[in-house]
């Protein structure tokens, strides 16, 4: 079980509160966190460490639910929901809770790179307009340079890009459009 203040190492101290209601609260704890709020297996110690403790953990749960009531502007979709379903709601969900998501991707154990393929009929698509991206990089990084002579280079191949079209017209029946 893992620790519920760290969230890293291995539980090894479990208390347990009742409430005067009786709702029960469980804190699995790891030594090191443990030995930080001065709880040691010491019965005389534990006491006077507990109410601080269940009061931290309260906290940080309360920070946590607004951290995660959080929505996009966009969709509406709260972070939470993202987090319970693993998807997003739009496309400006990606950029709004950016670090979140690769906090939570990271958690799951998925921090590389999507290295997968490109679905044929995008394969052209999708070059074309990384092609335009990277041209426009290198032409702004040129002119900030002062380096006019490479820009204008870079500006001459995004015009020939522009004069192409993006999918060269080729393979519409795959793209489910008809010829009428």
């Amino acid at each position: 079980m893992v620790c519920d203040c760290c969230h890293e190492r291995e539980a090894v101290i479990f208390l347990e509160q009742m409430s005067a209601g009786g709702v029960k609260r469980k804190i699995n704890m790891c030594s090191v966190c443990a030995d930080s709020y001065g709880i040691s297996s010491d019965p005389k110690s534990i006491e006077s460490s507990i109410g601080r403790l269940f009061r931290d953990i309260t906290a940080a749960a309360e920070r946590l639910k607004a951290v995660n009531s959080r929505m996009c502007p966009v969709c509406g979709t709260s972070l939470g929901e993202i987090k319970k379903t693993s998807t997003v709601g739009c496309p400006e969900c990606y950029a709004i809770f950016k670090n979140e998501i690769r906090t939570f991707l990271k958690s799951r154990g998925m921090q590389d790179v999507y290295r997968g393929t490109m679905p044929a009929r995008l394969s052209s698509f999708h070059s074309v307009l990384n092609d335009r991206i990277v041209l426009k990089n290198k032409m702004d990084y040129a002119v900030a340079n002062e380096d006019y002579e490479k820009a204008a280079l870079y500006r001459d191949y995004l015009r020939a890009l522009e004069k192409s079209s993006v999918a060269n017209g080729e393979n519409t029946s795959e793209l489910g459009e008809d010829k009428a």
